[in-house]
Parts: C-alpha cells; structure tokens; sequence
C-alpha cells in the first residue's frame, strides 16, 4: 500500500487516517485524534500493543474525571517555554500542564521527587521527609565579582579610547562581551511515579545569567533568588498533595557542592561584610542569613 493509497478506518474509532505520517501501532494505522491520547513515558509508547493501546484508553477515560474535578489551586511556572504544573490541593491532584489536558496525577502515585542544580542537590521529598540542602550559588556568584569588576573597567577603558579622536563614541575599539560561565546551568526536577503509565518525568528551567555587556552579581542573584522561590512553591505543593505529614529539615551541603567549593585567597573581612550587608538591604538575603554569614567571617 502507498504512502497516498486509502487507508482503511482507525481501528478503535472508525474515523479517517490522515495521509500524511499517520501513525501506526502494531503495523495498524490509528488516526490522530486517537493517537494524540497517549501520555505516557516514551519507552512505554514506543513499546505499546494494540491490547496495550485499548488499555491504556480505558484508563484515559478513567483519568477524564479526575480532570473534570480538577480545581487549580496553585501553580508553577518554568518559564514561557518550559513546564507548567498545576495543583489541586484539596483533591490532592496534579497535572504536568498548564490546564488539565495531560494526565492527572494522584498525590498518593508520586513515590519521590529531586530538584538539583545541574547534578548538586537543592530539594528532596519522599514520605520519609522534605530535605532542603545549602546552595553554593550566591558564595560562587559573589566570588565572580573581581573577574565583573575588571571587565567593567576594561570595556570603560575601551570606551575612553574610542573618544581619544574627536571625543565621540565612534565604536572603533573592538570590546568582549562577559562570558564567563555561571555558576550552574539549570533548575533539574526529577518526580518518581507509582504509576502504569509513568516511571519517572524530568523536567528543568533554566538558571539565571550574567548579561553580556553590564554583568552584576547582584542583578544575578536577585533572579536566582526568584528562581527558588519559585521552586519553594513546587515543593510546598507536592508536599502537600503527596506527603503532607512528611517532617522537613534543613541540611548541609551535598557531595556534589562541598566538591564545587575550591581554595580562594585570603578576603578583607570587612568588605565582605559590607557586600553581605548591601545584598540583605536589597532583600536578596535575609537578616537571619547576614548574622550567619557575618558569624563566619568575623570566626565567632
């Protein structure tokens, strides 16, 4: 049969194949509205009988009344291009989504969750409890700050140079952008089903960055700051829907950030103050966080 031969009808609704890359399970052809049903891990899909696929639309029928109950009560944006999650605390219901129009999850299906930054651990959450580990984020973004400064007075050097002639800006002396690598790359939030349909569902946003012409660490870590607020949300939500008498605990750093930490040269102590203190003013640390930081500086 052609790629353009009529095709015989979809053999779970009657309806029309389309003609262009209809898709096919078990060597049968299943129109797209049937098709567009599955939401599923891809090793299942991928592995899916024609039994199999009739499964799995009685359980898409089943699922349709949980998303007809569904009432958002919170949700949490990745971004305008990345996930959604929408929450319904008092059914204890979640989609992946940013309607109803995916599968909906029951709390009691999430075994385990993990939010990392790049492969170091922010978040954990199972029934045992909420671990909330220490970020050596804003201590690496901070110590980025001599690398800004001397870029910053580069490209003002560069633009004093540029007006040595005529005393306009003429862009003739040739200036770098700042591309010094951040400190992580991206928020990574791993969720672990007890689920006939979903093993695991990874998703991820994207960490804050330095601009490439006016970098400033304080302008870095006041979006790092609403990244894990953010993040702060999601964790909160999944609790409470999936484990909401699990014990929460703030822990030290992990493996995997006591690693990122390396030897820097001796600092002004007092300077390192004022920078702690300036970033407390501007609400990006708390006043509990600046007595802690000033405590380790100061050794008492």
């Amino acid at each position: 049969m052609g790629l353009f031969s009529k095709k015989p009808p979809c053999p779970i609704c009657g309806g029309k194949i389309s003609w262009l890359l209809p898709s096919k399970i078990e060597d049968e052809y299943i129109c797209s509205i049937c098709y567009s049903k599955i939401d599923m891990d891809a090793g299942k899909a991928n592995a899916l009988t024609m039994q199999g696929f009739r499964d799995y639309l009685a359980f898409y029928d089943q699922n349709k009344r949980l998303k007809d109950q569904f009432v958002v009560s919170e949700r949490v944006d990745f971004g305008l291009w990345d996930t959604k999650i929408i929450f319904d605390h008092q059914n204890t219901l979640f989609c992946m989504s940013k309607n109803p129009d995916k599968t909906v999850f029951e709390g009691s299906q999430l075994k385990s969750f993990t939010i990392k930054e790049d492969n170091a651990p922010l978040f954990e959450g199972s029934v045992e409890g909420i671990r909330r580990y220490a970020s050596t984020v804003p201590e690496r973004a901070m110590a980025l700050a001599p690398q800004i400064n001397q870029f910053m007075m580069n490209r003002q050097m560069a633009r004093a140079l540029d007006r040595l002639d005529d005393g306009k800006e003429n862009r003739t002396t040739p200036t770098q952008g700042f591309h010094v690598p951040e400190p992580f790359q991206s928020f990574n939030v791993e969720l672990h089903f007890d689920h006939p349909y979903w093993t695991v569902m990874k998703c991820d946003m994207s960490g804050p960055r330095f601009d490439s012409t006016h970098p400033d660490v304080a302008s870095y870590l006041r979006s790092y700051s609403n990244n894990v607020e953010e993040l702060e949300k999601l964790v909160a939500s999944l609790k409470a829907v999936a484990f909401p008498g699990a014990p929460e605990q703030s822990v030290g750093l992990g493996a995997a950030q006591a690693a990122q930490i390396t030897p820097v040269a001796p600092v002004d102590t007092i300077e390192e103050i004022k920078k702690y203190k300036a970033l407390m003013e501007e609400g990006i640390i708390s006043q509990q966080e600046f007595d802690a930081k000033k405590r380790q500086l100061l050794g008492i």
